[in-house]
């Protein structure tokens, strides 16, 4: 069984999903996609993109890992996504260096072989995002408070990401492409995050993902999201195309029953998967996962 079903696998998805605190965790993560004043700015700029995302998580688990970050390490981490060749790893370090995220490193010993580090505001930000991230799913976590209790101890928030970064591999995967899922908002600029910004600008529900529909200020939704009205726009007219968001009348956008699926069943795996990258966290055992009683 791969470690995604391991972890997230249907009993455990539903179980996350009865959980009493689930809807509101839920709708507060979702929330929480929208930049963070304490995060660089241009850091953040960057991640908008999914492929700049992923990057960012893998040079942070190389960079943790024993193995370290090179383009012999890269290699055989793209490998299994069909990526691994050396001239494509070759040209993916040279714009990983050229936009910031990574940054050559002296090591002792054989000089023919480069190691890479994550840029500092790269790590910044991810160290931010996962502390902000596990705060708020600690009701669903058991182990979020120790882990959380001991973020900025060495080695810590290393192991978290290393473990993130395994399972975002075998999450990418695991997605069958040839159904429908969340790409259509993922693979376009902030594409997740200003689909969150619409979930959450309605009435406080009980239930997540809310029923909809909502009435969206485009230049409000744009800035809390921070791109631009043409961006948010794109978003909008790709999710309507995809059948996901209801453009009503009146103004209004309604969720379809299967963006409502979706949501809820990535939101469900995405809290588990934070309370198994959390367990790996040293000394914490990896026996003691997530709070789904």
């Amino acid at each position: 069984m791969s470690l995604v079903l391991e972890v997230a696998s249907p009993s455990a998805l539903d179980a996350m999903i009865a959980h009493p605190r689930f809807p509101p965790v839920a709708m507060a993560l979702v929330a929480g996609w929208a930049p963070h004043t304490e995060d660089d700015a241009r850091t953040t700029r960057t991640l908008r993109d999914v492929g700049h995302y992923m990057a960012g998580v893998w040079s942070l688990a190389l960079s943790g890992s024993a193995e370290g970050l090179s383009h012999g390490s890269l290699t055989r981490l793209f490998e299994p996504l069909g990526l691994g060749s050396r001239t494509r790893v070759h040209a993916m370090i040279a714009y990983f260096r050229t936009i910031g995220m990574i940054r050559p490193v002296e090591r002792q010993g054989d000089a023919r072989r480069r190691n890479y580090e994550s840029a500092p505001a790269l790590r910044q930000l991810f160290h931010n995002r996962f502390r902000r991230e596990l705060t708020t799913a600690a009701p669903l976590i058991d182990v979020a408070g120790e882990v959380l209790a001991r973020w900025d101890e060495p080695g810590v928030f290393e192991a978290f990401m290393v473990a993130n970064g395994q399972f975002m591999v075998g999450s990418y995967l695991s997605v069958d492409r040839n159904t429908t899922n969340l790409d259509v908002f993922a693979h376009r600029v902030a594409g997740l995050t200003v689909l969150g910004q619409i979930v959450v600008a309605g009435p406080p529900s009980e239930v997540f993902p809310p029923s909809g529909p909502v009435m969206i200020n485009l230049r409000d939704l744009a800035r809390r999201s921070g791109v631009s009205r043409a961006q948010a726009r794109n978003v909008i007219r790709a999710g309507a195309n995809a059948g996901f968001l209801l453009p009503l009348d009146d103004g209004r956008i309604g969720f379809s029953a299967e963006l409502r699926h979706h949501l809820l069943y990535f939101l469900a795996a995405y809290v588990l998967s934070l309370g198994w990258c959390a367990a790996q966290a040293p000394p914490i055992s990896a026996e003691v996962g997530v709070a789904v009683a």
